[in-house]
């Protein structure tokens, strides 16, 4: 018999027919999957199979997953492990079957040994310095998506320490670390990931050559004469300069201090030194294409004011590379952008708009030009001049960036950060004095204003830390008469 429908109020509303939905696993009508609990092994077990295996706990814990592997391995065959007298058995739950050898064991026990010969392979390269700074860069560099990231006051520490690179003595060698490795991060956005490993991510000898030429460059701008000279013989000139004292040798004096001892090891970077032929005493600044002879400043200017001379060509006394491409020899000095090009970034640059009409002096014989010395004489030798004598910064202030992006000014000396202002870059928090007034911390600017103590750059200590690796000055030749 069929039951009578119910009856409704007019208050209650039509409620509309529900679609039954299917059951889901994970619904609140059906219990959740349980979770799969992680096999305990006992303490016994766990240190038999490590002496099975060849690993320690005290000196290896990190290869604890390697016995952990080991027994799961096992009992997903279907063997379970026991100890008896000390040594362990493996037993065939299905059958009852011993054995006290198992392949599954020998492989890991052969994966043990491999990883145990490989962390201490690692541990030896560990005590290579060059070593540990291509693996912090490559820990910094990977994975990253914006340079301003990478490069940070800790990583600039730790590969300053591995080199050799004293903060407070040598802070002018601080933004060529810097530079190293922000460069290492765009080679390896260049090459990409899978070509990028911990002995390519950054080339850590070229990074020392131009360490060593760095501190060459600064002491060649805190020499009167601009030259150095051997600091054992003290009278030849410096050929070499050795990665491991950072003292300028000749040639002989190189070979007799460096042949034996843990000096061999130290690597010797060649640098190159020209003499003025006309005086003698001072470092040549030019070289003249059509004398064939190198000159200072001084010398050029009296020997070649006036006569067929003025229209000589003229070059620079080192190899020059382009400030372009950094690749080519450069061929061509620009008047207006005070660069030394190469033929190939010359005509790149200057073949449109207004700078087609700025005026190009050739530092080569073929490039030679009617008016290169008429008028312009003092203002070319200032420009060869500046890009011979770089400025080297003695602040140790440098920007870098947070997880935020946020700039900071950091110090190298005194380990403080400073917020700073993102629309001035630029110019570095100065040092105030007792009385309030800023005190520039920039040598060079110090010897602008005239301010009283050591406002000449050869003065302060950065300058004289740096002058005990090399001989500026050297003592005039004694003649000698003998009685007849």
């Amino acid at each position: 018999m069929k039951a009578p429908p119910m009856q409704r109020t007019y208050s209650d509303p039509d409620l509309p027919q529900l679609i039954p939905l299917a059951n889901r696993p994970s619904s609140s009508y059906e219990p959740r999957p349980k979770v799969k609990e992680a096999s305990q092994f006992t303490k016994e077990i766990m240190k038999t199979m490590a002496e099975k295996l060849g690993i320690n706990f005290e000196t290896h814990p990190e290869f604890n997953w390697v016995i952990r592997d080991c027994l799961l391995a096992l009992r997903d065959e279907g063997w379970t492990c026991s100890v008896r007298n000390g040594d362990l058995e493996y037993v065939y739950k299905h059958k009852d079957q011993t054995r006290p050898y198992h392949p599954i064991a020998a492989a890991h026990q052969q994966l043990a040994e491999r990883l145990t010969h490989a962390q201490e392979e690692l541990k030896k390269k560990h005590l290579d310095p060059y070593f540990r700074v291509r693996h912090n860069v490559y820990l910094a560099i990977m994975g990253e998506k914006d340079v301003r990231r990478v490069c940070t006051p800790q990583l600039c520490e730790d590969v300053m320490k591995d080199l050799d690179v004293s903060a407070s003595d040598e802070p002018y060698l601080i933004r060529r670390v810097k530079t190293s490795i922000e460069d290492a991060y765009f080679r390896y956005k260049r090459s990409g990931r899978f070509q990028t490993t911990i002995e390519t991510c950054i080339d850590v000898e070229t990074l020392v050559v131009n360490l060593e030429l760095d501190r060459v460059g600064f002491m060649k701008k805190i020499s009167p004469s601009g030259l150095l000279y051997c600091v054992e013989c003290q009278t030849a000139l410096g050929d070499v300069i050795s990665a491991g004292c950072h003292d300028v040798l000749c040639n002989q004096c190189a070979v007799e201090t460096h042949s034996t001892g843990n000096r061999q090891d130290s690597p010797l970077v060649f640098i190159e030194q020209a003499v003025c032929a006309e005086c003698t005493t001072k470092a040549a600044l030019v070289r003249c294409q059509d004398c064939v002879e190198l000159f200072c400043y001084d010398c050029f200017r009296q020997t070649h004011s006036a006569g067929k001379r003025r229209r000589h060509c003229v070059g620079l006394p080192q190899r020059t590379f382009c400030f372009e491409c950094d690749s080519r020899e450069a061929s061509y000095i620009c008047m207006q952008c005070e660069d030394a090009l190469c033929s190939r970034c010359s005509a790149n640059i200057h073949r449109a708009g207004s700078r087609q009409n700025h005026t190009l002096f050739g530092l080569r014989k073929a490039a030679y030009s009617k008016r290169l010395f008429a008028d312009n004489l003092d203002r070319l030798m200032g420009i060869l001049q500046r890009n011979v004598e770089r400025s080297y910064a003695l602040s140790p202030w440098y920007i870098f960036y947070n997880q935020a992006l946020s700039p900071s000014w950091y110090n190298f000396i005194s380990h403080h950060m400073v917020l700073a202002d993102p629309n001035n870059l630029a110019s570095p928090p100065l040092e105030e004095d007792d009385e309030g007034e800023a005190i520039p911390i920039n040598a060079d600017e110090q010897v602008l204003r005239g301010l009283p103590g050591a406002t000449i750059l050869k003065d302060t200590h950065v300058a004289q830390l740096t002058a005990q690796g090399a001989c500026f000055d050297v003592p005039p030749s004694q003649h000698v008469k003998f009685r007849t």
